[in-house]
């Protein structure tokens, strides 16, 4: 297909889709002559994964960037790239960083009690989940991050079954596409059914408090 009709297929648009094979996220089409390309369902696939992380995830380029280089890196385990992918998606929050060595040790602790023996001593996301809870501490929020025991099997069965979705036997691109479609999406469809849960909820236990 031609490029005019990739971005009709796909709502990205021509020009777009040059940035993006310009910047090495998208594969350039086979060339046909010295102004024309063709595309096919891999150029769709692939665009139709960025704009989700774009429209969904607002995930920048320089992570977007990430993402295609950890594909492409096959000296790396597919845990090794899904490592990197879960680092590349990591964004700025409005959560400070102003974790410090008690905050650290919480955070590592809750990782332990949680049975994550495989979890990185340098993930990005255990000083964020320091920082996090440094907040809570500070803010005098009722919920203690020490007992966070409630949270784990929860939070452990819900990582289990999301990567029990990956079919193994599929290509390294598919994987990641999956996996990184289910830390955005999925993430912010189960954000979403919390605050319905905790509507619900808040009705049950204060709809009559004045």
């Amino acid at each position: 297909m031609r490029i005019s009709e990739l971005a009709d297929l796909t709502g990205v648009s021509v020009a777009t889709i040059k940035y993006y094979v310009r910047e090495g996220l998208l594969s350039p089409g086979r060339k046909l002559s010295e102004r024309l390309a063709d595309y096919d369902d891999r150029h769709v696939r692939r665009l139709r994964l960025l704009r989700v992380l774009r429209d969904v995830g607002a995930v920048p380029v320089g992570a977007l960037k990430a993402l295609v280089d950890a594909t492409q890196d096959r000296s790396a385990t597919v845990h090794d790239m899904f490592g990197k992918a879960c680092d590349a998606l990591r964004v700025e929050t409005a959560v400070p960083a102003s974790r410090d060595d008690h905050t650290r040790a919480l955070a590592d602790q809750i990782v332990d009690q949680a049975g994550w023996t495989k979890v990185r001593p340098d993930a990005p996301e255990r000083d964020h989940l320091a920082d996090i809870i440094k907040v809570i501490l500070d803010s005098g929020l009722s919920t203690d991050p020490e007992g966070a025991a409630a949270y784990l099997p929860l939070v452990d069965a819900i990582a289990a079954y999301e990567l029990d979705q990956i079919d193994a036997g599929q290509d390294r691109e598919t994987m990641m596409e999956q996996m990184v479609l289910g830390q955005v999406v999925l993430g912010e469809f189960l954000l979403c059914l919390r605050r319905l849960a905790h509507e619900h909820h808040s009705a049950l236990r204060f709809a009559e408090r004045r």
